[in-house]
């Protein structure tokens, strides 16, 4: 396994992003609580306009969200 999918498996937070028809998609996963939020402003500045979400994955509880559509 590739240590890009031995971080996702791993993995306790996202960042994703959840088209009109409430289906997400992933962008980044994460370990570590703070990480993902320092990464949260650059990732979302890669998709202007566009609600970004960090997320707990086992609970899905939103943790910080962007301003978007």
């Amino acid at each position: 396994m590739t240590e890009q999918g031995l971080r996702r498996r791993t993995a306790i937070y996202d960042i994703l992003f959840r088209d009109a028809d409430g289906r997400h998609f992933e962008l980044e996963s994460f370990q570590d609580l703070e990480t993902a939020r320092r990464r949260l402003p650059s990732i979302a500045a890669q998709y202007p306009g566009t609600r970004i979400t960090l997320w707990r994955r086992d609970t899905r509880a939103i943790l910080a969200e962007t301003d978007g559509y």
